[in-house]
């Protein structure tokens, strides 16, 4: 099974902030590579391209020959909120799988809530471009919120490893 990890957003677009890590989503991952690198091949958006939907396009080609791809991110809201999920696209019931495996190890591994399998409908969700314009299954993992301490206190990148190693088929 050959695997893509796609660190989500870019150097100049780092996405949500976590003060609890000090780190911006794509940092966070990034410190993670090395670890990252033992399920699959690791890639970054092109920085330099600042459309949305042609960063998209982009990386769909250069991962166009793995069986799944997953892109990494974590989840930010109001403090509160909490868990893990997984986005995927409506239509495809391999990732829908994937997804629900994912999720209901990780959050026993963590002892966070399951917030499940999200399925993306439309152009207007976020998220929805690279689930859409990928070839092979394309996953969006939020394994916790970075707003949330007790989210972040609990993430061991050893349980998301272990987790993604189950979901991966």
């Amino acid at each position: 099974m050959e695997v893509a990890l796609v660190i989500g957003h870019t150097r100049f677009r780092k996405g949500a902030y976590s003060k609890y890590l000090n780190l911006s989503e794509y940092t966070f991952w990034k410190q993670h590579e090395e670890t990252l690198k033992t399920i699959g091949d690791v890639f970054y958006h092109n920085p330099y391209t600042t459309s949305y939907t042609k960063r998209q396009k982009a990386m769909a080609k250069k991962t166009a020959n793995y069986n799944v791809v997953f892109e990494l991110h974590f989840n930010s809201s109001n403090g509160k909120a909490r868990g893990c999920e997984a986005l995927h696209y409506f239509s495809n019931d391999n990732t829908r799988v994937i997804s629900e495996i994912f999720c209901d190890k990780y959050s026993a591994l963590a002892k966070v809530r399951n917030r499940g399998s999200k399925e993306l409908h439309k152009k207007s969700q976020r998220g929805f471009g690279f689930v859409y314009n990928q070839k092979p299954n394309a996953i969006i993992l939020e394994p916790f919120f970075g707003d949330n301490l007790i989210d972040v206190t609990k993430f061991e990148i050893t349980n998301f490893i272990e987790a993604l190693r189950c979901a991966i088929p």
